[in-house]
């Protein structure tokens, strides 16, 4: 089965208004998608090839680049530029993949689509009971920008899914 461009679409959409979305800042977020291929050189070197996102089939890897500029003229102060990567239905994180936590951000992922945000181990509350989420059931990825965003600067953000066969 292939997942179409209009399931892809959707998939660009939903990075970009969850990004938008999650922040009241003059930030202005882009998303670019690729699908991520393995080759091997004539050297025998494996190498990741990236082609940008028009179909994925199942089993496939899909990387999402999320561009936060400000476009602001002021400075927006360490803590308060939010962005949300989603993991849409249809698909699985990849472990590792997100941009990590790092002195410039805080990396915490959902498991209850977006309700709760933790570093892992992820803990949700399904009926008073905490359960762990493993990466793979992770629902959305959220940065936390820990450094000043200027106006004009950017933030590179990545993070990778692996097409499901429904």
């Amino acid at each position: 089965m292939v997942v179409g461009m209009r399931h892809l679409s959707f998939f660009l959409v939903a990075v970009i208004l969850a990004a938008a979305y999650a922040q009241d800042t003059p930030v202005e977020v882009r998303s670019q998608i690729y699908v991520v291929s393995e080759v091997t050189t004539d050297g025998g070197v494996v190498e990741e090839r990236f082609s940008e996102a028009t179909r994925a089939r199942p089993g496939q890897v899909v990387e999402y680049r999320l561009f936060a500029v400000n476009v602001g003229e002021t400075t927006l102060p360490a803590g308060q530029v939010r962005i949300i990567g989603p993991v849409p239905e249809g698909t699985t994180f990849v472990e590792g993949s997100a941009t990590p936590t790092s002195d410039r951000v805080l990396t915490e992922y959902s498991g209850d689509e977006g309700v709760t945000y933790s570093e892992p181990p992820v803990l949700v509350t399904r009926n008073d009971v905490p359960v762990l989420v493993e990466a793979e059931d992770y629902t959305a990825v959220r940065w936390t920008l820990l450094m000043p965003l200027e106006p004009g600067a950017e933030e590179v953000l990545r993070y990778r899914v692996v097409i499901m066969d429904r």
